[in-house]
Order: structure tokens, then C-alpha cells, then sequence
């Protein structure tokens, strides 16, 4: 079927909604999903082409974690009110997916960390610093943002690291961030920093578990990379 047939060219029974009532709702395509969700299209198009159009604009489904309702509203045939609601179902799928990973997480582990934060890390714009705040049995406290940089380097502040960690009764800490260019790959400041926050770690006996680094679909653990640092 051409990517941009026509609604009411389609035999009886293909629409979006009859296909979901007769076949489920997963026999649908991501863009007839997604008109269903907006309804209607806007003048010369359809609900359908409006789908492929987002498609478009996001460069696949999954772009619609993170998006803002302004770059949504950029859509030919999406209105505030449609980029409201497809910016909820953006956030819903990434909580879903959070409390679903949550069950698995175990802060010891580098591969359980990245399933658990992935969706959450790979679709940002621009480099930011997380912390995940741990007790004595390595459980996960509470996760806070350190800081939001540009796209190529976030400004990194140990104090601010250990100040967080402190108020929040942390015994120790996983510091993560992301790559957006999608190389996971340490930078020398990447390095200087995990060494710097180690040592001051040490001194402080607020311990660092791991510095991870998250990329498109990829992530690199220094603990891992880096056994002897720690």
C-alpha cells in the first residue's frame, strides 16, 4: 500500500479502527497508530497521511520520547490539542517502560542500569549529568539531574555531585550521562572527571559504583572498562 493512500480509498474493513477490531491492535502500523490517536487530518489530508507525516518530523515512532509540544505543533495537521496528546503518550510510554524496568534494576550492574534508563538517555538533545542515589545495600534511593549542558559537553561540578549525594543520605552513587552524538566513546574529560570524582569518593568515603556513558544503542561502564579504577 503506498504510504500515502488515500482513508477513503481503502477496501471496507482496512481502516485503522476495523483492522484493530478485527485483527488487534498490534496488526496496526506505527503510523495508522497514530491515527487513530489524532482522529482527524487536516484539509487535502488524512488522518493517515498526517501519521506518515509525524513519522516524518520524528525520523521513527520512538522519537515521540522527549519531544516537545512545540516541535510537535511543527506538524502539518497537529494543533496544540493533538500535540498535547501525542506528547502524553510520548511521556506515558516512557513511565510505562520505567516502572516495567524498574522490577530489574540492580544498581551493581552496568547492562541492568542501561535497559532501565535507555529510553530515557538516548533521545536527548543535549548532554546531561544524572545521578542515581544508592544505600548501603546498593538500592536505589532517589535519581536527580546534575546538570544540562549543549550538545557536545555538559558542565560537571564534583561539588555539586557530593552535595546531592550528602543531602539525600546517599552511601553511595552511579553517575551517568549521555553522548548525543550516539559515540559512547570517553572523552579526556570524561576520564579526568571519573578519576577526580574516585578520589574525592574515597576521601570522603561516599564511594562512586560506576560512571556510565549512554549512546544511541550502546553504553560504555568504566567499572567495566576500567576495573582497576575502582
Amino acid at each position: 500500500m503506498n504510504q500515502k493512500t488515500n482513508m477513503k480509498s481503502l477496501p471496507k474493513g482496512e481502516l485503522p479502527d476495523e483492522k484493530a477490531e478485527r485483527f488487534g491492535i498490534g496488526a496496526l502500523s506505527d503510523a495508522e497508530l497514530l491515527s487513530v490517536i489524532i482522529r482527524t487530518g487536516c484539509s487535502g489530508q488524512t488522518a493517515l497521511e498526517t501519521g506518515y507525516e509525524i513519522l516524518a518530523h520524528l525520523n521513527g515512532i520512538g522519537g515521540l520520547l522527549g519531544i516537545g509540544i512545540e516541535q510537535l505543533s511543527a506538524v502539518k495537521g497537529i494543533g496544540k490539542v493533538k500535540a498535547i496528546k501525542l506528547a502524553a503518550i510520548g511521556e506515558l510510554s516512557s513511565r510505562i517502560w520505567k516502572e516495567r524496568s524498574s522490577f530489574e534494576l540492580t544498581c551493581s550492574d552496568s547492562s541492568s542500569i542501561y535497559r532501565h534508563y535507555r529510553e530515557q538517555m538516548r533521545h536527548l538533545e543535549q548532554e546531561e549529568v544524572w545521578l542515581i542515589l544508592l544505600d548501603n545495600r546498593l538500592r536505589k534511593i532517589k535519581e536527580v539531574s546534575v546538570t544540562k549542558g549543549t550538545v557536545n559537553y555538559a558542565l560537571i561540578s564534583p561539588r555539586d555531585i557530593f552535595k546531592l549525594a550528602l543531602s539525600n543520605k546517599a552511601v553511595c552513587f552511579v553517575l551517568m550521562h549521555n553522548h548525543p552524538s550516539g559515540d559512547v566513546t570517553p572523552s579526556k574529560e570524561d576520564r579526568k572527571l571519573t578519576e577526580t570524582i574516585l578520589n574525592l569518593g574515597r576521601m570522603m568515603e561516599l564511594p562512586m559504583v560506576d560512571h556510565i556513558i549512554f549512546g544511541e544503542s550502546r553504553y560504555y561502564s568504566f567499572r567495566d572498562a576500567c576495573p582497576e579504577l575502582f
